[in-house]
């Protein structure tokens, strides 16, 4: 899928638990394994990253390095906000009573209401879900590339030429999908945020004010929407702004790269920025935060 219809969600998975429980893992097993690697933390983390394969490179120990506060990083292959309702109380019931403070990543789209059907094939996440029943069996399996506290164990071993290459390749890819498919403004069910609002409120309620990270977006792609107007930001910013009246969350607007001092070579794909860019991020994140994460 072309980053959910030219950034229209923070992720896919919208198919139906039910029909897909018993389907091959999808994911190489990335809900199966963050959620089991938050069942052996052994203090709770204070700081849990959310989000989609995007938020992979942020790495718990660099977060510490900068604020201070251990964290784990809970983003998934296609992560949505069932995703990080998930996770986010997975971990609260792991640690009860303790506050954390959050960051979550989401595209232009802000959230989408599928749940995955590795998420609702994890017997650990059916309660959270609503799900009934018992769960199919799973093909999924705890994966190795994953330190303790959730980050990538290993980076990209491609040649600079080879990833030159594969951003050419996947830029011009999306940039060709807007022109076939020029964004426009769409009426917005409700029932998309669901899991969105019920996450933050859930944050809300036990003491967090979560940091709402809007991802990065390459420059030519940007540059692209940006001529048709980019209704999906215009319209995350007035849905937002609505949000903040009822719910208490930080905003950092971390799309066009210029802002927080990126570069179009720190990308490793259209969609995906380097571990060396997401510190730079992080960086600019923390600083502009205000306050959520001291």
């Amino acid at each position: 899928m072309i980053l959910a219809a030219v950034l229209g969600a923070s992720s896919a998975g919208t198919g139906s638990p039910s029909r897909a429980l018993s389907a091959p893992c999808r994911d190489a097993g990335d809900r199966t394994t963050k959620l089991t690697l938050i069942e052996k933390q052994p203090r709770s983390p204070g700081i849990l990253i959310l989000g989609s394969s995007r938020a992979r490179q942020a790495e718990p120990a660099f977060l510490q390095r900068i604020t201070g506060h251990a964290g784990f990083n809970a983003a998934v292959t296609g992560g949505t906000a069932a995703d990080a309702w998930v996770m986010t109380r997975f971990a609260a019931d792991r640690f009860p009573g303790r506050t954390r403070r959050y960051l979550w990543f989401v595209d232009a789209g802000i959230a989408t209401n599928g749940v995955p059907p590795d998420l609702a094939a994890d017997p650990r996440a059916r309660r959270y879900l609503g799900l009934s029943g018992r769960p199919g069996a799973s093909a999924c399996h705890v994966s190795s590339r994953y330190r303790a506290d959730g980050s990538l164990a290993h980076t990209s071993s491609r040649t600079p030429l080879e990833r030159a290459r594969t951003v050419a390749r996947t830029v011009a890819k999306l940039v060709a999908s807007i022109h076939s498919h020029p964004p426009h403004a769409e009426k917005i069910d409700p029932r998309r945020y669901t899991y969105f609002e019920r996450t933050i409120r859930f944050m809300n309620r036990h003491g967090s004010q979560p940091v709402i990270i809007l991802n990065p977006i390459h420059p030519r792609v940007l540059a692209e929407l940006e001529k048709y107007g980019f209704p999906k930001r215009k319209a995350a910013q007035a849905y937002l702004g609505r949000l903040h009246q009822k719910l208490d969350f930080v905003v950092v607007d971390c799309q066009d790269i210029r802002v927080w001092g990126g570069s179009a070579a720190g990308f490793d794909n259209a969609t995906h920025i380097d571990r060396a860019s997401m510190r730079r991020l992080l960086g600019y994140v923390v600083a502009h935060s205000a306050g959520a994460l001291d």
